[in-house]
């Protein structure tokens, strides 16, 4: 936007006095920006306009946490237009357990475990739990914690936030025993599904029609790759461990998607579409 344009929207702000953001007090605001939240502003001297660009050294090649943060800015920057139309407007659920991210995040800076009443949906009981904190993840409007339970003896699991109750952080300091990267320890997963027997494979599939565009718009998964195109359909390739929730997800797209290879993941969709067909 031009420094006009942007004087345009802040009309329509809280905040306006009714004077102009002259341009030495919107560099004043730009410093601000710049050293408070994940991004800067700068001029582009062939536009003429100014951009918002994301700190390089701070998120590195990994746009995933400068976008969470920046859309969380965009909706507290609208609040007051949100609530005073909240008749118009219908969201789906937020994220639950966000209310512990803090806590758990505080654990990972100061080197402490995490103490929790978790309540297993298998089991059907609380447990008290002992955890080394290691990674956080979103998933399907919920947040995940990957941790190592205090004894050490089954490895890394996977605990659901908003199931964790009375969290306290220990007083000392809990190191986790594996020195593995959120990076590698997901790698060909999908979603929260971690399989160490199984290794990431290559699964193609052919989506139809204007399904394509769909798929397109919002990966399956983030190795989602698109190898072949025709007016009909298009054939897209993808590096992971098939798991229940990725059969599922392929299932969504009913019968505009079919799976290519490999056959054994053919059968499961068959198979599956079998036992539905027993509903009916």
């Amino acid at each position: 936007m031009t420094l006009k344009e942007i004087n345009d929207c802040y009309e329509y702000s809280s905040l306006y006095e009714g004077d102009e953001i002259q341009p030495r007090t919107f560099a004043r605001y730009k410093d601000f920006i710049a050293e408070t939240f994940p991004c800067y502003i700068d001029f582009n001297q062939r536009t003429g306009k100014y951009e918002l660009h994301r700190h390089q050294a701070l998120y590195g090649e990994d746009d995933s946490l400068y976008d969470y943060l920046l859309s969380a800015y965009h909706i507290e920057g609208m609040t007051e237009l949100a609530l005073k139309h909240r008749d118009k407007i219908l969201l789906s659920e937020a994220p639950t357990g966000v209310e512990n991210v803090q806590v758990i995040l505080e654990a990972i800076d100061k080197k402490r475990g995490i103490e929790c009443d978790y309540y297993s949906f298998n089991k059907k009981s609380v447990k008290h739990q002992l955890l080394i904190p290691y990674f956080l993840r979103t998933w399907e409007q919920r947040w995940y914690l990957a941790a190592e339970p205090e004894n050490h003896h089954h490895g890394i699991s996977i605990f659901a936030l908003e199931r964790m109750e009375n969290i306290i952080l220990t007083n000392e300091k809990m190191l986790p025993s594996n020195k593995i990267t959120v990076e590698e320890y997901f790698d060909g997963s999908f979603g929260v599904n971690h399989s160490d027997e199984q290794k990431p494979e290559k699964i193609k599939i052919k989506v139809y029609d204007t399904q394509v565009e769909y798929v397109r718009r919002l990966p399956i998964h983030e190795s989602q790759k698109e190898i072949e195109t025709n007016s009909e359909w298009n054939i897209f390739e993808y590096r992971l461990v098939p798991c229940y929730n990725f059969y599922q997800q392929l299932l969504w797209h009913r019968e505009k998607l079919e799976v290519i290879e490999p056959q054994y993941v053919r059968d499961e969709i068959k198979a599956a579409l079998k036992k539905m067909l027993e509903y009916y």
